[in-house]
């Protein structure tokens, strides 16, 4: 995951729609069903807003 968040905090509600739409797909593919993936982290969506507004800022 870490690889496709941005190197700063966002609150970008598009980019987390589409990184949970990815996740969503991805687990799809691995065989992992997005209700087991609510059982353990609730809102895909949410998950994905939390992260990305979690970022250590790059040094430059």
């Amino acid at each position: 995951m870490d690889s496709n968040l941005p190197h700063h905090s966002s609150s970008d509600t598009i980019l987390a729609q589409e990184l949970a739409r990815r996740l969503t797909s991805d687990a799809k593919n691995a065989g992992i069903r997005s209700e087991e993936i609510s059982e353990e982290v609730g809102s895909i969506f949410s998950t994905m807003l939390e992260a990305l507004g979690n970022r250590d800022p790059v040094p430059d």
